[in-house]
């Protein structure tokens, strides 16, 4: 009996101390819709270029159905294609008219497009919409620092709808969003964005796209912030922002909430669209305090997928397992719902789609505890848990009427544990790591290791079976042990491709994938990336195909530049000491320096200076590649003269002036540029009366109508000439002047010649002569009819001050023997 008392005293210690915790979920209240899961880096950061297509294809599409269908991602970024790499433009002087000969698609090959339009297909079979949002890429950076893209919103916005066209009318992609300057900073100005998307937003309705932009892509939600505030009061933006998207590599907290709460007030939802460390305690602070509904996973494609040597297989990253156990299982569509715990550090998130129930458990105590759940609606559910390694399946549960369960023991550390809707049917097995072991092989080694990884929802016993789906003709494929999750593979003694197949078999469903392998007859080569120049602003990034000679065009004093060549191999081996930039011709009398040769971020770069003598300099770059010839490639940067920018010789308005109820003119430059480079022109609206909202009909080109002058005031319109690097500004003024009224015409008896005021415009004062010296009245009406000036006068002539009246159109009326006399008065300063 003593024995028996201590046996359930110690049982009571060591269970009866488990914590319990209380999460209580309410359907009732609801938040954020979700919009989808993407990859900040680009999807197709993440595929396999460097590889025969003959699997490549393959290959790439079954790693877009495992990103897909087990990862949940629904969305990505996509790159700008159409700017030119050589820093020029799409179109010859008009914004708003795209010379599509000069559209670049650059690196976007048919082979690469078509995979973000299987990409897209893959979603729309789940029956979701995909979300792609365009950004900069290495040709917009050959320009956007340029005062004719930074400072011409008409041709930033051109970048931005012409990608969107190209992909829509090529591909029918959708491009959802645009991203006006990723990590805005420095130049970059609240400003300059608000202008830009203006501008942008009516072009893209006028191209028939529903395109809207993200705002404002800041480097930390701290700085997104800071690019709202200026701007949260400009109700001709925010109509055109779809998005308020943040990254999240600096201050977080309290700017997410913020950038969730103003979002709220504008009916715009917010976004998290990029960030190096994807772990899902980020993912629960941006979907609570940013209220994000579409959240990325990286940057870096190598924290979602690490590709084997050889790129032909993938081993999710360190974060994937415990992101999927919230992306896989919420899909979009789904409305985040009310979910409370009674503690602190145990997390929970719960979803309602169509009236199903989806809950994410958080347990980051150390220790295990037992949950009581609440709210929950009747049925069967799935319990999927990782704490960061595959995930393991706790099979199924029943919740009933009561709307209750009890998940016991549930591990803490991190432990992140998905309850999930069933649906009651059986599940095929999820294949979730497999892969060959090395992940390519160099003759004469003839062995390797295949290896799958899987798991099945209703714990059922899986059986596996590997064959050989394809080899090289002449090849004999040895597989030792066919029914094991790993097996040896041998007899790999031809060059060339090998598929394996493995299925997987829960007795009911089969899931199946293609491994992949190739053989090498020597050691394979490096491969060379793009190769060019990084310039000093107002240049940038001047990039081409290494099968392509990259042409640079500057002008001094601009004399330096780094070199650039991207470079890598199969075996991701270091390429310090590999590779030498030189210089193999330079014009007359020109004494460039090129500095020493480093190997950073798989880039082989070296400084140029001392550029000075305009002309052509070329470059070339050797990279060692063992017992083959070198590598090679050359650039070329072509130095001009200093040149002066444009002329505005004059700029006319027709009518110069006008009375309510006219309301347009026409604005009329006349422009040069010394050195006859292409020009281009941007009108501004610098100053306008309070209240009017004037148009252009051609806003880009120096001959414009401008309707809308409904106000009357003072119009001031400011032209912008660009030349390649130069802006040259000058500003024309409009007089719009009310209708009188008030006054009886029948009083106006003396002549207006009889009166005299000078000068007009005036500014801190006027004078008036009369012609008369006995008593007279002055006084002085806004366009209101207001009387805000009265001065009795006796005099042919008196100086009269302004110093304290407003700038504006006035009605100047001067009484003397029953007689009135009507002068309009402009005072400006």
């Amino acid at each position: 009996m003593k024995l028996l008392y201590t046996i359930l005293v110690a049982f009571l210690i060591t269970f009866g101390s488990i914590a319990q915790t209380t999460v209580t979920i309410d359907s009732t209240k609801k938040m954020q819709t979700i919009e989808g899961w993407g990859d900040g880096g680009g999807i197709l950061g993440i595929l396999n270029f460097t590889i025969d297509t003959a699997i490549g294809n393959p290959l790439n599409k079954q790693t877009l159905d495992f990103l897909v269908d087990e990862y949940g991602l629904t969305g990505s970024r996509t790159w700008e294609v159409g700017p030119r790499i050589d820093g020029t433009g799409m179109d010859n002087g008009n914004c708003d008219s795209i010379d599509w000969t000069k559209f670049q698609v650059g690196v976007m090959d048919p082979r690469t497009a078509d995979y973000l339009v299987y990409f897209k297909n893959r979603i729309v079979a789940q029956g979701f919409q995909p979300s792609f949002y365009s950004s900069p890429g290495y040709p917009t950076h050959a320009t956007d620092q340029k005062p004719w893209v930074m400072n011409h919103p008409g041709e930033r916005a051109q970048q931005i709808w012409a990608n969107a066209l190209w992909w829509k009318n090529n591909y029918g992609i959708n491009i959802n969003y645009d991203v006006i300057y990723n990590e805005p900073n420095g130049a970059i100005t609240s400003t300059i964005l608000a202008d830009d998307i203006k501008a942008l937003g009516p072009r893209l309705i006028a191209k028939g796209l529903s395109t809207k932009s993200q705002y404002a892509e800041g480097v930390a939600p701290q700085t997104d912030w800071g690019f709202i505030t200026p701007e949260q009061n400009d109700s001709d933006l925010w109509p055109f922002v779809g998005r308020l998207s943040y990254h999240n590599y600096g201050t977080a907290d309290p700017y997410r909430s913020y950038i969730r709460d103003f979002g709220l007030s504008k009916g715009i939802p917010t976004a998290q669209t990029e960030m190096y460390d994807p772990n899902i305690d980020n993912l629960f602070d941006d979907l609570t305090l940013g209220g994000v509904t579409y959240w990325e996973v990286a940057y870096s494609g190598s924290l979602v997928l690490i590709p084997s040597a050889g790129n032909t297989s993938y081993t999710p990253g360190a974060k994937f397992f415990r992101n999927r156990q919230l992306l896989h299982y919420v899909r979009p569509g789904a409305i985040r719902i009310g979910a409370t715990s009674s503690d602190s550090t145990f997390r929970v998130l719960s979803f309602n789609q169509s009236g199903a129930v989806t809950t994410v458990l958080l347990n980051n105590k150390a220790a295990a505890i037992t949950v009581n759940l609440s709210g929950l609606p009747p049925g069967t559910y799935g319990l999927s848990q990782s704490a960061g390694s595959m995930p393991t399946e706790l099979g199924t549960v029943t919740v009933g009427g009561a709307g209750t369960l009890t998940i016991n023991n549930l591990a803490g550390s991190g432990m992140a544990t998905t309850l999930y809707p069933y649906s009651g049917i059986n599940n095929a097995p999820a294949i979730l790591t497999w892969g060959a072991n090395p992940g390519y092989l160099v003759s004469p080694t003839s062995t390797a290791s295949l290896t799958v990884k899987a798991n099945d929802p209703e714990l059922n016993t899986l059986t596996y079976l590997w064959s050989v789906a394809s080899q090289p003709g002449g090849a004999n494929a040895i597989i030792a042990t066919p029914t094991t999750a790993t097996t040896n593979v041998s007899g790999l003694t031809v060059a060339g491709n090998y598929i394996f197949n493995i299925d997987v078999k829960d007795g009911v469903n089969t899931s199946s994938r293609k491994v992949y392998l190739v053989v090498y007859g020597t050691n394979p080569p490096p491969m060379m990336g793009q190769s060019g120049f990084r310039i000093a602003a107002p240049y940038g990034l001047v990039f081409g195909d290494p099968s392509d000679t990259t042409h640079a065009n500057i002008e001094l004093p601009t004399s330096s530049a780094t070199l650039q060549v991207g470079i890598g191999d199969l075996a991701n081996s270091d390429f310090t000491g590999r590779g030498t930039w030189t210089l193999v011709k330079q014009p007359a009398g020109a004494s460039a320096i090129v500095g020493a040769t480093t190997y950073i971020y798989v880039s082989i770069r070296a400084d140029v200076t001392g550029m000075t003598v305009p002309g052509d300099y070329v470059f070339q770059v050797n990279i060692t590649n063992p017992g083959f010839a070198d590598l090679t490639t050359q650039i070329i940067c072509t130095v001009h003269a200093a040149s002066t920018g444009p002329v505005i010789n004059s700029i006319t308005a027709t009518p110069p002036s006008l009375t309510l109820p006219a309301s347009s003119t026409k604005l009329t430059a006349v422009t040069t540029d010394p050195q006859g480079q292409l020009l281009r022109h941007w009108w501004v609206l610098k100053t306008v009366p309070a209240g009017a909202n004037p148009t252009f009909t051609n806003q880009g080109l120096p001959v414009t109508n401008v309707t809308g002058l409904t106000v009357a005031g003072k119009y001031v319109f400011t032209l912008r000439a660009f030349d390649d690097i130069h802006m040259t500004t000058q500003d024309i003024t409009v007089m719009v002047y009310p209708m009188i009224t008030g006054i009886d015409p029948a009083v106006q008896k003396v002549s207006a010649n009889n009166f005299v005021v000078y000068p007009n415009p005036a500014g801190n004062y006027f004078t008036i002569e009369t012609g008369v010296t006995e008593k007279q009245l002055l006084q002085l009406f806004d366009v209101t009819g207001n009387l805000v000036l009265t001065q009795n006068i006796q005099s042919d002539k008196i100086k009269i001050d302004t110093y304290n009246l407003p700038e504006g159109i006035f009605n100047l009326c001067l009484t003397s023997n029953d007689q009135k006399i009507n002068k309009r008065l402009v005072i400006v300063r």
